[in-house]
Formats: structure tokens, sequence, C-alpha cells
């Protein structure tokens, strides 16, 4: 087995500021190789990238080098594209950053300490590297480690190069026979198996999904595959209500989702609050609400669930305001609401007196766990899930611009970039 790193920075994630990672620097096996210049996908500032080679990065005793063959556009890389960071966080002050976190490729070298690996193996690339000495780490929560990298932060590296370098025991291998293009979505069904965790999703339950883009998707594929009693979707464009009413079960070759809704903006305007409350302490948050909640209770009546007062579990998977007020409207009293989308702002309007009063448990989620990998892979394999039919777009590396800006024009749901395609 590969042994555990001691020196993170010298992996793929790598902070964009060290220059120690130059091509002069590497083992016998790797020089032997003559590879091409490492042509890399740099965001430099908001909607704005280049495509140009920077250093291969250095293969560890204990790591892997991988020619990265796909990659994923994920919501997240939209949030640094569009607005220049993500979670408060700024590229500017960090520089040009290599974009990307969700990848597969080939196994073309592997360290003096690696056993587990050979040349010429198909795997998967975990794009979170955990320090696995802190007090989270040491309690199996690595994916809200105190000082993880990941790719395609500001200061760190991601996969959108034609090469990387990682822990060998981050590089979860999968079969040969499954397509790159499929492969380069590993990632975000891995986080659909997380994203079941954290909401505690059992057989038999009923779900809501707010958001039917991948992430949405891949967790109704998920819900389906755990054998949820019904699964209901939710967005605010009608050609994604239309492609996840036709989203077919690889199992039973009808429509994953029970039913799918077209949400319209919430009406947020205070002068409605005479006609909805008796005092005079409402805010527009307080009026949205009282919206959303009348809009569910229709829903329920048309699913036939108002007799259950609502779901067992809600996943808002779109970081939009209105979906939370949805959802929580939607949400049953003990049941459970999942926080997985992410705003471009760090805060929103959130209806806590109908979360204390439903008693609801409210839960955040952060990337993926341990086991996530592990069971994404396994799920693809037994033919549990189809994320093939996910994948509307395809473009080389050197078309990068033309990728982001077409998953920001909302006409696709996934969208793979071929790293080797120039």
């Amino acid at each position: 087995m590969a042994h555990i790193h001691t020196s993170s920075q010298q992996h793929g994630l790598v902070d964009t500021n060290k220059t120690d990672n130059s091509n002069d620097d590497q083992p016998a096996n790797v020089r032997a190789l003559h590879l091409p210049p490492n042509t890399s996908c740099l965001l430099t500032g908001t909607r704005t990238i280049s495509i140009e080679p920077i250093p291969l990065p250095r293969l560890q005793p204990d790591g892997v080098l991988v020619q990265v063959m796909a990659s994923g556009i994920c919501g997240s890389d939209m949030h640094s594209y569009l607005s220049g960071g993500i979670g408060g966080r700024s590229f500017t002050a960090s520089g040009p950053t290599v974009m990307g976190h969700e990848a597969a490729g080939i196994v073309i070298a592997v360290g003096s300490e690696v056993y587990s690996h050979v040349p010429g193996d198909h795997v998967a690339i975990e794009p979170g590297l955990p320090c696995r000495k802190c007090i989270n780490c040491k309690t199996g929560r690595m994916n809200i480690c105190t000082t993880v990298r990941y790719c395609g932060v500001p200061g760190m590296h991601g996969t959108l190069s034609r090469f990387f370098a990682l822990p060998a025991d981050m590089a979860p291998k999968i079969p040969k026979w499954i397509p790159w293009v499929v492969a380069g979505s590993i990632q975000p069904l891995a986080i659909g198996v997380q994203i079941g965790k954290r909401v505690d999703l059992r057989a038999h339950q009923t779900v809501a999904i707010f958001g039917c883009g991948p992430i949405g998707l891949i967790t109704a594929a998920v819900a389906h595959a755990y054998s949820a009693s019904k699964i209901i979707g939710f967005d605010i464009r009608q050609s994604r209500v239309d492609f996840a009413k036709s989203y077919l079960s690889p199992l039973t070759g009808n429509p994953i989702f029970d039913s799918v809704f077209l949400l319209d903006p919430l009406d947020n305007e205070v002068s409605m609050s005479a006609t909805l409350t008796g005092h005079d302490h409402v805010s527009p948050g307080d009026v949205a609400y009282m919206a959303a909640r009348k809009t569910m209770e229709s829903v329920l009546k048309v699913t036939g669930l108002a007799v259950d007062g609502g779901v067992d579990r809600v996943v808002e998977a779109s970081g939009a305001q209105d979906a939370m007020l949805h959802g929580v409207a939607i949400c049953k009293i003990g049941g459970i609401y999942l926080q997985v989308g992410l705003s471009h702002v760090q805060t929103t309007v959130f209806p806590t007196i109908a979360m204390t009063n439903k008693e609801l448990e409210v839960r955040g989620i952060a990337r993926y766990t341990a086991t996530c990998f592990p069971s994404a892979i396994e799920m693809l394999g037994r033919g549990v899930v189809d994320l093939a039919s996910l994948i509307t777009a395809r473009y080389p590396l050197s078309r990068a611009k033309d990728a982001l800006e077409a998953v920001a024009a909302g006409n696709n749901i996934k969208i793979i970039i071929e790293n080797q395609e120039m």
C-alpha cells in the first residue's frame, strides 16, 4: 500500500505561489517519459482564463502522476469563474490558479514507495487532501479538515491540466470499461453519496430536491438507488424541469422523479403583508416565506403527500434563497433539511421560526467523506446510477473558455472538458 505523505505541498495540490515543482526535479521514471508541456486552464480574473503550460507537478515517493483524460465543470467552478472567488475568498490575491476538481485519468508513473498502483491504471482523482492529523481528521471527518487542501480553490491548483500528481491513496482505481467522459463525473457522484449520508436518506422515504442541475439530478439518482418511495424535483428553468422529467432509471427504465415542478420567483413585497398577518412586524422575508408555504401546500396536494404534512427529506441544491424558503415549507415536522447549494453571497433570509416550530434538523455539507468515492465507483460499476445521459456537451482543453461560457448560459446539464485534446 502507498505510504501516507508528509509534505502535501509537493503534490498536485500545490500553492500557486510555490515554484519548487519544476520539471528539472523529477524522478528518473518521469524524466524518461519526455512529456509534452503541462498545458493548463488558469483562472486569472473574473470571467478571464488563460490556457498555458505550467511546471509539471513533482511525483512524490508516495504518489502517482496522472495523465488527466477528462474533467467535469462544477457549480463551484462557475462561482469562481463568474465572481472571481468562492466562499468569500478571492482569486485576485493568490494569483492565477488552475481550475477544476472533477477529474479522472491514467497513471503514467508511480513513486518509489507505491505498490498499490502501476502505470496504465485508470483512476479517479480525489480533489481534497486532508492533513490526517487535526481533530476532525482524527475523528473521521476529513472533509472538514482544518487545513484541507482542495483542487481549484483560491491559491490551490486544480485538475484542468494535462498532468496532475497526488498521493496514491487519493487516486482510487476505476474499471477500464468506464468511458472517460463518464469517469470525469465520478466526483459529483461521490458528492451525491455524501448527500445521502448527511440527509440520512433511507428506503421508503419521501424526498424533495430543489435545483435540477447535475448535483440535484445525481442526488435523485442516489435516492432512487436507495429505494426512496417518492422523489419530487423543483427548478426555475423549464429546460431543466423537462430534462429532469426525462431522466430515466437504469434499474426500471422509468423516470427517476415522480414529479418535477417549475417554480416562479417568490413575491416578497411588504405591501402584501396586510392580507397575510395581523401584526405590523413583517419583513419581506416573512412575506416570501408565506408565499412559499402556499405554493408547497398546493404541491403536497398534487403529489398526494398532504396527508403526511410534507416530505421526510429536503435537499436544497441550488443555493437560491427562494429554494431555501420552499424547502423549509415542504419539509414535514421532524424532517431533515440539507443545504447543499452555494450562493454568490454569504448570507440569505431563512425561516428560523418555522424551522424551530417544526423541530427540523438543518444541516450543511462539505464535499465528501472517505468512503464516498469507493461507493460511487461501485454504484457506477453495478449500473444502478446513470451518469452518461447527464453529459450534454464536451470540449477540448483549448476551448475551456467556451465550455465555461456554455455552462454559464444554462443550456446544458453537464459539460466535460477533455484534457488531452487541444
